[in-house]
């Protein structure tokens, strides 16, 4: 098990109001799961992935995260718009993120930030693992915060 990994386990264990949530936790979770991942690739593909509440255009964010997938060298497999809103990671539109990653159609995932994947920090982390077993990376807009 590498130390992404059994960081990865030990916050799925420990839960939201563990000692284990440090400062940057959530940032420094994603990018060891990255390196992981093999992350610094250029010419991979991306989906590019929002979560809007129903009826919120998703547009702006697709404009700003195709325009990061073109600095970064990625070439956009697809843009997949979730309106469900909410904390939930299993919709449909998830599903199809994660079948197109399973399927090796792209390599990584770009959001605006974390919480267009989840706003619970336990699923926002489940999600992250997720992804990085199928040894692709999720890339964000915006950091996740501090604390």
């Amino acid at each position: 098990m590498t130390t992404s990994q059994s960081t990865a386990r030990a916050l799925a264990l420990g839960g939201e109001d563990s000692s284990f949530w440090g400062k940057k936790h959530l940032e420094r979770l994603r990018k060891e799961l990255n390196d992981d991942a093999l992350l610094g690739r250029s010419g991979g593909r991306v989906v590019l992935y929002v979560k809007t509440l129903p009826g919120l255009d998703p547009n702006p964010h697709f404009e700003e995260l195709s325009t990061k997938a073109r600095s970064r060298g990625w070439t956009v497999h697809m843009k997949i718009h979730d309106d469900a809103g909410g904390i939930q990671t299993d919709s449909e539109a998830w599903g199809e993120l994660m079948a197109a990653l399973h399927g090796g159609l792209a390599q990584g995932v770009l959001a605006p930030s974390y919480h267009h994947i989840s706003m619970d920090k336990v699923r926002y982390a489940n999600a992250l693992k997720e992804i990085a077993e199928l040894r692709c990376f999720t890339s964000l807009l915006v950091p996740e915060p501090s604390t």
